[in-house]
């Protein structure tokens, strides 16, 4: 249905390599495309979608700098080039010149179950379960050591205390806003919250975090004491309330929830010290393993009289756990000849539960096969895929996966 060559309205030929994942978020529709032009080469970016070349300026889009990525506009009709909000120009490709057959045949053609080409496909049933596993738990322990090597710098640069603070907050920014919670615990540390909140009751502690964070991330409300907390924090610049992604943000993973999930766990470890307290549930956690993320979890005020969701559940725990716990004690124990936690840390890792299933896990485990997804039985196989993910799959660098590698070789040993 597709036509030999692709060209665009200004007349440049290109190939689509990748086409990029969907975008759920603001923004481009599909973020991480590859393609090739004759013109101008290899080219990573976004592609845009819509019906006519002219949407993009009736949409705003050529005022919005969040498509400032775009490398592609894929229209049904028109050909007219667009203009960034940057000032460069991006090419227009129209498909009704470049498909095949009438409008009818293409649509009952975009509904066939389409074989996927990726050379990892049904891999569970080629490699069978024991050595795909195995391919799994060596790309989770890569994840492991490359996070546990990024605390290791971090600590030679940084107090420890600060180090996890800055990670656990990133981690209750979830994917949207991961940036923003870090860039707010930059501009608000450890040290000065502790400042603040030493030698006071937990519950005026709660609310002066609550305060600072949110003054801080500015969010708080402008009629309610700004002057106050303005004060507080001194010649502190706050962040814009702008520069906060909510677009499609459920009401439980608002940030202000976020935060106040954040001012309840500071609080929690505030007087007896925060790399003290996670210490201390690594310790608790040889005995019980759910020790750890349960010391992460926050209900909230009305948590259990009225019902409501909890500030931090279970499963935010778990990846706070086990994506920023054990590895920064990983690397803390190494800076400070402390063998027994590096080993605990370690074993933790790899008989931690799973977490629930997120896009990455998801779409992975349905492309190795139907049987993968009962295979990806432990915490350590899930960061497996997602190491796969973002070192191979979506550079498109599929000949030098170990899923792929290993296809080949037990393919030519049989």
């Amino acid at each position: 249905m597709v036509a030999e060559n692709l060209v665009t309205g200004s007349g440049e030929q290109l190939q689509i390599i990748y086409p990029g994942q969907e975008n759920r978020d603001c923004g481009p529709d599909f973020v991480g495309a590859i393609i090739v032009t004759r013109e101008r080469g290899l080219l990573v970016g976004d592609i845009e979608l819509h019906a006519k070349a002219s949407d993009w300026k009736s949409h705003g889009h050529h005022c919005d700098p969040r498509y400032n990525g775009v490398i592609l506009q894929v229209v049904w009709d028109g050909e007219a080039p667009i203009v960034l909000q940057n000032g460069k120009i991006a090419p227009t490709l129209s498909l009704r010149h470049c498909l095949k057959g009438s409008l009818e045949e293409v649509c009952r053609w975009a509904y066939l179950n389409v074989v996927p080409d990726e050379p990892c496909y049904g891999a569970v049933q080629k490699l069978g379960n024991a050595e795909l596993g195995r391919l799994l738990d060596e790309a989770g322990g890569q994840r492991f050591w490359l996070k546990a090597a990024r605390f290791a710098s971090a600590l030679m640069e940084e107090p420890p205390s600060e180090v996890l603070y800055q990670g656990i907050m990133e981690a209750l920014g979830y994917t949207r806003n991961k940036e923003q919670f870090r860039e707010l615990a930059h501009r608000l540390p450890l040290a000065v919250l502790e400042g603040f909140c030493l030698g006071k009751p937990q519950g005026e502690q709660i609310r002066i975090l609550k305060a600072l964070l949110l003054g801080m991330a500015g969010l708080w409300p402008q009629d309610s004491q700004g002057g106050l907390i303005q004060c507080c924090l001194g010649d502190r610049e706050p962040m814009c309330a702008s520069c906060w992604r909510l677009f499609r943000v459920r009401p439980e993973n608002h940030p202000v929830r976020r935060l106040f999930g954040a001012a309840y766990l500071l609080a929690r470890f505030i007087n007896e010290g925060l790399i003290e307290g996670v210490l201390r549930l690594l310790e608790e956690s040889r005995s019980d393993i759910g020790r750890l993320e349960a010391g992460f979890m926050v209900g909230g005020e009305n948590y259990r009289s009225q019902g409501e969701r909890a500030l931090i559940g279970q499963g935010r725990a778990r990846e706070i756990a086990v994506n920023i716990a054990l590895p920064f004690a990983f690397a803390w124990a190494e800076a400070n000849s402390q063998p027994w936690l590096t080993e605990h840390a370690l074993w933790l890792y790899k008989v931690y539960p799973r977490s629930g299933d997120n896009e990455i896990t998801r779409g992975l485990t349905k492309l190795l096969g139907a049987k993968a997804s009962a295979l990806v039985d432990s915490a350590r196989r899930q960061q497996g895929l997602i190491h796969l993910d973002k070192t191979f799959c979506r550079q498109r660098r599929c000949g030098e996966c170990p899923i792929a590698v290993s296809l080949q070789q037990s393919a030519v040993s049989v």
